[in-house]
C-alpha cells in the first residue's frame, strides 16, 4: 500500500512570455491532516503574499519537484509536439522520480481517455486525473501554490533582467499586449517569447492592422 500522496498540476500554461513550471507535491499519509489544514485553496484563489506564507509551511511537510520548461525549449519542441503532449511528458518524468505514491493530476486535456493514452505513450500507467483537482485535493493545491510561486519568481527575474514590466505575461493582461506592440520592447523579451502561441500570432496581427 502506497506511503505517500504525490499531487501534479503546471503554472503558465497560458501566458505568451515566459516559462511552464510544471511541478509535483509528495507527502507521506502520515501528514495529510496538516496538509488539509495549511492548504485549503488552490493558488488562483490566494494573493501572491498568501501563496510565499503556505508555501513556507507546505515545506515542512511536503517534498517538492518540478520541471521547468522555457519559452525557447518551448518553440523547439512545438515543431514536433503538441502543448499538451509537452506537458504530458513533463508530468510523467516528475512521476518516475517518486515511489510508493498515490499520484493525483490536475486533468489538462478535455478527456481523461485521452490524456491517459498520452501517459501511456511516456511509459507511466498508474495515476489518477481530474479536473479543478487544484480545488478538490490538498496535495494538487500544494503543488499548484508551488508551481505558481515558481513561475512568479521568473517573471520577476525576466523584468529584472529586461528592465520590460510586460505585467503577468498572459495576452488578456493590457500591459503584455502594449509590450507585444511595441517594437522596442519585444526585441527586449525576444528570448522569453513563445512564439508558436496562436495568441502571439492574434496581438502581432491585431498590431499590423492598427497601424
Amino acid at each position: 500500500m502506497p506511503e505517500s500522496i504525490a499531487g501534479i498540476d503546471e503554472a503558465g500554461r497560458g501566458p505568451v512570455i515566459g516559462s511552464l513550471i510544471v511541478a509535483m507535491a509528495v507527502c507521506s499519509k502520515n501528514n495529510e491532516k496538516k496538509l488539509k489544514k495549511i492548504c485549503k485553496k488552490d493558488s488562483k484563489q490566494l494573493s501572491q503574499l498568501q501563496r510565499l506564507e503556505i508555501l513556507k509551511k507546505l515545506e515542512g511537510i511536503c517534498e517538492f519537484r518540478h520541471i521547468e520548461i522555457s519559452a525557447q525549449d518551448l518553440n523547439q519542441k512545438m515543431d514536433n509536439m503538441s502543448l499538451n503532449d509537452i506537458e504530458a511528458q513533463a508530468m510523467a518524468n516528475l512521476i518516475k522520480k517518486v515511489k510508493n505514491a498515490d499520484v493525483m493530476i490536475d486533468l489538462p486535456d478535455r478527456y481523461s481517455w485521452v490524456f491517459k493514452k498520452r501517459m501511456e505513450r511516456f511509459g507511466v500507467l498508474k495515476f489518477e486525473a481530474e479536473h479543478k483537482a487544484d480545488e478538490n485535493y490538498p496535495i494538487v493545491a500544494a503543488a499548484s501554490i508551488f508551481a505558481k510561486v515558481l513561475r512568479e519568481r521568473q517573471v520577476d527575474e525576466i523584468k529584472n533582467e529586461t528592465l520590460v514590466d510586460f505585467g503577468s505575461g498572459y495576452p488578456s493582461d493590457p500591459k503584455t499586449r502594449n509590450v507585444l506592440r511595441n517594437n522596442k520592447e519585444i526585441k527586449k523579451i525576444d528570448k522569453y517569447l513563445r512564439k508558436k502561441w496562436k495568441t502571439l500570432e492574434n496581438v502581432m496581427q491585431k498590431k499590423l492592422f492598427e497601424d
